[in-house]
């Protein structure tokens, strides 16, 4: 039986990786993984770029079975980046859009968004130095440009300004003092995705939209600060909780947050608040984005 288009890709990736391997046992699969990527030379005109996101994606799963990494190395689900990628095309009011990606990562959730939005100048902020040269492999593979920054974004920093601003932000304290942030608490630790959220937030044009995966608890634990940033220097527009067949435990539960730069509440229409369908049910699915889609209508109607 012949191999599909995405397991010839993922084939090569693969074996170029062992290759990589078995001349420098010293680097870590992932790192063998990127130096493929920068190496192994794809006929363009053959494969479709969903075939090779895809197989990239397979790949570094592979990678993980075989060696354990930290939690913050995961990647995003391509359930969940196809959900971020429909808010994005949703508040997508320009033709071409700049996107940050804040802890961007490997990449993958804003490759991911590159499938399905069109027209988009992609810049991701990533301050550990694997996951930005990984990111840096990736794009060059996929011959996608993006502005990459090996930076902590809850760090000063001068970078263009966003249309909208994406994130599946790594759940955990900030290890440093954080002045000048809504978000910080005022005695101990502060969580460093509220920072992250925030600093991201900074980086997008007034009126902007922000889109990020959060623990769902965020506006019940520890909520005083991210209360106050969404009611005075932010407007929550959604609040999604994603299924909970994606997480093993409750305490890991996510959601997506969809936030607008500048309060103002929105007037005679609710934020839009819901529970993800299984991603697995196609029709409950498809009703779900219809609702989300008439929100839409109604939301910018009531702008005019």
């Amino acid at each position: 039986m012949a191999k599909s288009n995405l397991e010839e890709i993922y084939q090569l990736i693969v074996d170029e990786t062992e290759a990589v391997l078995k001349d420098n046992s010293e680097i870590s699969r992932i790192e063998a993984l990127m130096e493929a990527l920068l190496t192994l030379q794809i006929d363009d005109g053959k494969y479709e770029y969903a075939d090779l996101r895809k197989a990239v994606q397979f790949a570094y799963l592979y990678q993980l079975n075989e060696e354990s990494v930290q939690a913050n190395h995961q990647l995003t689900p391509d359930s969940i980046g196809y959900l971020i990628a429909h808010l994005v095309g949703l508040f997508k009011e320009k033709d071409h859009i700049n996107l940050l990606d804040a802890g961007s990562g490997t990449g993958h959730l804003s490759m991911t968004v590159k499938e399905h939005v069109d027209q988009v100048d992609f810049h991701g902020v990533e301050v550990d130095p694997v996951l930005s040269r990984f990111n840096v492999a990736l794009c060059d593979f996929l011959k996608v440009p993006m502005d990459i920054y090996p930076h902590n974004i809850i760090e000063p920093a001068k970078l263009t300004k966003a249309d909208i601003a994406i994130g599946d932000l790594p759940i955990g304290y900030y290890p440093l003092p954080a002045e000048g942030f809504t978000t910080a608490f005022k005695e101990g630790k502060s969580f460093a995705h509220l920072l992250m959220l925030e600093a991201a937030m900074g980086h997008v044009e007034d009126d902007g939209i922000g889109i990020f995966v959060v623990p769902s608890n965020i506006l019940e634990e520890n909520n005083e600060t991210i209360k106050e940033f969404i009611s005075t220097e932010a407007t929550l527009l959604m609040f999604l909780n994603l299924p909970d067949t994606l997480f093993k435990t409750e305490n890991m539960h996510k959601s997506i947050i969809v936030l607008k730069k500048g309060y103002k509440p929105i007037e005679d229409i609710e934020v839009l608040v819901g529970d993800v369908p299984d991603f697995k049910n196609a029709e409950q699915m498809k009703l779900f984005l219809d609702r989300t889609n008439t929100w839409y209508e109604t939301y910018t109607s009531k702008k005019k």
